[in-house]
């Protein structure tokens, strides 16, 4: 908000000589290293998969099912056969995908958390439920049978995440008006 306030901040060649732009060109680097982080390993490890396969080729159980590749994958395995598709194009991809889920997933706990503090009654009935839950646990530790224990809480998510949504879809709609 604070340069979108301010228009003579527009241009990066003098918003890149602030204060504010130099603390954002390193936040952006260190976005970036984290995303180049993981596209690494993942070459990485899909290089050393493509080597074994090629000399476990024979092996007809694993080639029985063919199992969903998750995004970053395809997005190597497009890199890996067309060069022109660079590791720069990867980490775009990979932005996007990293932090755009960072902010949704951001955005739905600032709502569940602010909407339990309003409605008492129903963070009675959350704590409840967390309290049924963990009290026959041997050490407290959320497992995935943990949280599928867990449809209060499920519930109140499901619920404010299409209210927050609809919100979001009619302001929308206003400003196009």
């Amino acid at each position: 908000m604070y340069r979108i306030l301010r228009p003579w901040l527009y241009p990066d060649i003098i918003f890149n000589l602030t204060s504010r732009g130099r603390t954002f060109k390193t936040n952006i680097q260190i976005a970036h290293g984290l995303s180049e982080k993981v596209i690494k390993e993942k070459k990485i490890e899909m290089i050393s998969d493509i080597n074994l396969k090629s000399k476990s080729e024979n092996d007809p159980e694993e080639s029985s099912f063919e199992k969903r590749k998750p995004f970053l994958e395809l997005l190597l395995e497009y890199h890996l056969k067309d060069p022109s598709f660079t590791e720069k194009d990867v980490r775009e991809e990979v932005d996007t995908f990293m932090f755009a889920g960072y902010d949704t997933s951001s955005v739905t706990v600032s709502w569940v958390l602010y909407c339990l503090g309003v409605y008492q009654e129903i963070q009675k009935k959350v704590h409840e439920e967390l309290e049924n839950i963990f009290e026959t646990e041997e050490n407290n530790k959320i497992s995935r049978e943990t949280l599928t224990r867990m449809k209060y809480l499920e519930c109140v998510i499901k619920v404010l995440q299409s209210i927050y949504e609809s919100l979001h879809n009619c302001k929308v709609l206003d400003e196009r008006q």
